[in-house]
């Protein structure tokens, strides 16, 4: 699956763990690059402006109110017939796609660090579709040449706010205990196959904008660890019986998460404010029923951004 994912994007791309993504547009800073209408999204991710170069238009943009899920930015990908196509047996052209990666000379690579295995993912998007076409998801994750799961997901319909998608992660059994080393994760606003999941090569439809933003792996922030961690104590760690999370100057904290080392949703558990204390938030997680291991604990506001993360050690 993974060498045939490959082959759609373009034939002279190469695979590797490159930097960690933003995954909400905002953050790392900066994520962005260029000015004014040409705006372009760097933090981890390769797109089809790379083909600029060859005189082709830019298709990846920043966007900004009103077309943002959360936070200041969102990306958009909008789908264009390629002026001058540099690889016509094996690029398609039109072309509206963006992936995880970066650009090395000339090369084109796809991924980064990875070390869960997640059930699913989720993201926010909008559609506006020219007549017959389709925008697309797919994630890829590997271990060294291995494919140890993959997740594909595509849509036809006009989605005119923005709606949360979840893509379920297929793992193949015969690695059913490899842990990945490195994912890739790739939106087209555009046909890539035609009806029998062939792919083609001029499917796609000119003018189609997909909209992508607030990306969530459950159990993997792709933030820095440090900065996600502040403000935020777990006691006792090692637990138990029961931990308590406690967070400092993090008001619109809602609910946390705890996932296992697979990435598979625990329990979800709301936040109080702590007695007696300003600024300061708390919850309970019970650990007597969890198996003994590490988990990872995401903390979201209201509206499912992630706002902090932290580890639990359940010993028995």
């Amino acid at each position: 699956m993974k060498k045939i994912l490959l082959s759609i994007i373009i034939s002279v791309a190469s695979v590797c763990a490159f930097a960690q993504p933003t995954m909400d547009f905002d953050t790392p800073s900066p994520g962005w690059t260029g000015s004014g209408a040409n705006i372009e999204p760097i933090g981890g991710w390769i797109s089809a402006n790379a083909l600029t170069g060859f005189g082709d238009p830019q298709s990846v943009f920043q966007a900004t109110a009103p077309n943002v899920h959360g936070g200041t930015y969102a990306m958009q990908i909008t789908s264009v017939a390629l002026a001058l196509n540099p690889a016509p047996t094996s690029l398609p052209s039109p072309i509206g796609l963006a992936a995880t990666g970066g650009l090395v000379g000339t090369t084109l690579k796809f991924g980064f660090p990875f070390s869960v295995r997640p059930t699913s993912i989720s993201f926010w998007y909008k559609y506006t579709p020219v007549t017959n076409d389709t925008a697309a998801c797919f994630m890829v994750l590997w271990n060294g040449i291995d494919t140890v799961g993959t997740g594909f997901w595509k849509t036809g319909a006009t989605v005119g706010s923005y709606t949360q998608q979840t893509v379920t992660l297929n793992y193949n059994p015969a690695y059913a205990s490899v842990t990945p080393d490195s994912a890739a994760l790739i939106f087209s606003s555009t046909r890539l196959f035609n009806s029998n999941y062939k792919f083609c090569l001029n499917c796609g439809q000119a003018g189609s904008i997909l909209w992508v933003d607030d990306i969530n792996i459950p159990g993997w922030s792709g933030m820095n660890e440090i900065e996600m961690s502040k403000g935020v104590s777990v006691f006792p760690n090692p637990a138990h019986d029961l931990a308590t999370i406690t967070l400092d100057n993090v008001s619109e904290a809602a609910t946390v998460e705890v996932f296992d080392i697979t990435g598979r949703l625990i329990s979800t558990i709301p936040f109080s404010e702590a007695a007696n204390v300003v600024d300061k938030k708390s919850a309970i997680i019970p650990t007597r029923g969890m198996s003994a291991g590490f988990y990872s604990l995401s903390v979201y506001d209201k509206s499912k951004h992630l706002l902090r993360s932290g580890k639990l050690n359940v010993v028995k």
